[in-house]
């Protein structure tokens, strides 16, 4: 079995190890680093905690012990209902643009944390693909919009014919599936909070702007926002509807897409179909 890897809020560090040692199969043990808040064994399984957040459980049972212990501590944000999002293939030129919102309670989002979900650019697509099944079982609210290359390379030229640029098309996407979720939930009795991975805090403002009354929801824009779990939950599902649209294209091309380099995509005569040329014919040039 691989460790069993789970990120919390630093700051939940010391309440975690209090919570563990609570069983009476636990033992605590000395740390090997100045980066380890805790060393614990766990029915002979070892519990690492680390200063940055970082839980790895090395076994079934302390896997279950950590999760029960997240579970069962009190969440450090506010009592609101979080909607996040985040994107994915924004920088790459294969495949499509994919935008995902997800929306969690305090509870799901506790539970979405002991489950492992985090922010997906440190996972395989394995683990991505098994995540994206917990959280669309788990969250109260899941959206998410694809963008094929072929669509996104005539959109983005119509953005630029206006003037506007990549992250117009962000903004836009971002407040489609934020907004979609927001009208399906917004008669929750708990109040909202919107968090969003900044990339153009007044180009986004502006957009949800026209479809959410922002005075009546909190609206957060922050770099690294994937520490917060609904925008790591996002993450995963835009990451794996990427993965899973280009694994289907491999298929109706008849060969791997992952495998192509720049120059043999660049000269393939149907690259509009798996590619966003502009970004392609970019990375071409920067390469010649």
């Amino acid at each position: 079995m691989k460790p069993g890897v789970i990120s919390v809020d630093p700051e939940q560090i010391e309440e975690l190890r209090r919570q563990l040692l609570v069983s009476k199969d636990a033992s605590e043990l000395d740390t090997k680093s100045e980066y380890e808040a805790f060393r614990i064994m766990f029915s002979g399984e070892a519990i690492i905690g680390y200063t940055s957040g970082k839980i790895v459980s090395n076994g079934p049972h302390s896997t279950a012990a950590v999760q029960n212990a997240i579970i069962g501590m009190t969440p450090s944000t506010t009592e609101s209902i979080v909607i996040g999002s985040d994107e994915a293939g924004k920088g790459e030129w294969l495949g499509p643009l994919t935008v995902a919102a997800v929306a969690l309670t305090p509870k799901q989002t506790g539970m979405m944390r002991a489950l492992g979900v985090m922010d997906s650019k440190s996972m395989s697509v394995s683990r991505i693909t098994e995540l994206s099944k917990t959280v669309r079982r788990y969250a109260l609210k899941v959206e998410s919009l694809l963008i094929s290359p072929d669509k996104f390379n005539t959109q983005i030229e119509e953005f630029r014919k206006e003037g506007k640029n990549l992250n117009d098309m962000l903004a836009w996407a971002h407040t489609k599936v934020i907004s979609d979720i927001y009208e399906v939930i917004r008669t929750q009795d708990e109040p909202i909070k919107i968090v969003v991975d900044q990339f153009a805090r007044v180009k986004t403002e502006a957009r949800l702007r026209t479809k959410i009354d922002l005075r009546k929801v909190e609206l957060v824009q922050r770099p690294k926002a994937e520490d917060e779990i609904a925008v790591a939950a996002a993450s995963i599902i835009a990451r794996e509807a990427r993965e899973s649209w280009i694994d289907w294209a491999c298929e109706k091309f008849g060969f791997d897409l992952r495998e192509l380099s720049v120059n043999e995509a660049f000269e393939h005569v149907k690259n509009h179909s798996f590619a966003k040329t502009s970004y392609l014919n970019s990375e071409v040039k920067r390469k010649s």
